[in-house]
């Protein structure tokens, strides 16, 4: 068994894989996939290989046009319904030969990256609830939203593929204002949606991740894992931004945790992120400001839980660091930024 023989994904691209189902939904909907793709400077063909790699910003850039073109405004949804472990190539059988969902899911997390260096996925368990989420980490990327709601919709069929079709969330969480109409997200996931949500995560009992999967193979398991294994960058500080990216998510980012996250200590994890021009409180610094910029455009989130969501005291240190990476206030930035005025870029070298 051979991995495609491919380039990597480098840090804000993605593979197109599910984006090959994207001409087809055009069609249905009476577009012409040539000519819409042509239209942000794509060639259609592009998107019959699902190895070949497009920047983040691009996709993005490319789901907003359909949106404009088509109308519809729950584009990225439609797409991400035609999501299987199947769209992530040997990341999705690795899932699919796991004992179990739990093992299944952790794989997929550990390995994504191999399809997505512009998004971290994370799983968290707090008592009897699981919390499977998505967080873009890539910035400023266009139509957000889209990308969400695509994601979601391709976490909830790959639930679904290991745990049956009875498989149901008791929560969706969705990081973006509520759309005018929200009946497609409803129809879609049968369960409570949550907009304004501070992240993007389907919430369900985590007695599930036990759950056997019929698909298991160990063979196949462990020659897809070394295969994965061999093509693993060796560069840390992208595989510490894409940590600390899941950890502000789950509301516990420390020096620490991101040294027990990798199996180092504290001083190693110092020593490897100066080996390459970078440290902790940089690398935080910059997820901040982008988590922070995000939801301060994409959600109507009360300034003061952005805050707290960021490891904040309260709404004036928050609005204090801010100041410093934007130079303006978190209330100034989002009037700007929902006024469609251009989005003002941290500032190097910040504090905070």
């Amino acid at each position: 068994m051979q991995l495609p023989t491919r380039p990597l994904v480098g840090e804000g691209m993605l593979r197109v894989s599910i984006l090959t189902n994207l001409p087809p939904l055009l069609s249905e909907m009476g577009h012409d996939p040539g000519q819409l793709l042509g239209e942000v400077g794509l060639d259609a063909g592009l998107l019959a290989d699902p190895e070949n790699i497009l920047p983040f910003q691009v996709v993005g850039r490319l789901l907003s046009h359909c949106v404009t073109r088509t109308g519809c405004a729950h584009f990225g949804l439609l797409l991400g319904q035609r999501g299987s472990t199947a769209t992530l190539g040997m990341v999705g059988l690795l899932a699919r030969s796991s004992p179990d969902v739990g093992s299944a899911l952790r794989n997929l997390i550990k390995y994504l990256h191999h399809h997505d260096q512009g998004a971290v996925p994370s799983l968290s368990v707090k008592g009897k609830t699981a919390l499977l989420g998505y967080a873009i980490y890539e910035k400023e990327v266009p139509a957000a939203d889209q990308i969400y709601a695509g994601a979601l919709a391709i976490t909830f069929r790959i639930m679904r593929e290991f745990s049956g079709k009875s498989w149901r969330p008791s929560q969706v969480w969705l990081p973006f204002r509520k759309p005018r109409d929200a009946a497609p997200f409803r129809q879609f996931f049968q369960t409570p949606l949550h907009f304004n949500a501070e992240q993007a995560a389907l919430v369900f009992p985590a007695a599930w991740l036990n759950r056997p999967l019929h698909s298991t193979d160990p063979e196949i398991h462990r020659e897809v894992e070394t295969l994965l294994e061999a093509k693993e960058r060796s560069e840390f500080t992208p595989r510490a931004r894409r940590a600390l990216r899941a950890m502000l998510a789950q509301g516990q980012v420390s020096e620490d945790h991101l040294a027990r996250h990798f199996g180092v200590s504290r001083r190693t994890l110092i020593r490897q992120l100066k080996q390459e021009s970078a440290s902790f409180h940089a690398l935080l610094r910059e997820t901040r400001c982008e988590v922070a910029c995000r939801m301060l455009r994409d959600t109507d989130t009360p300034i003061d839980h952005i805050a707290t969501r960021l490891g904040y005291a309260g709404a004036s240190s928050f609005t204090r660091a801010f100041k410093t990476w934007t130079g303006q206030t978190p209330a100034d930035w989002r009037n700007h930024a929902v006024a469609g005025a251009p989005a003002v870029k941290a500032k190097q070298g910040g504090r905070g």
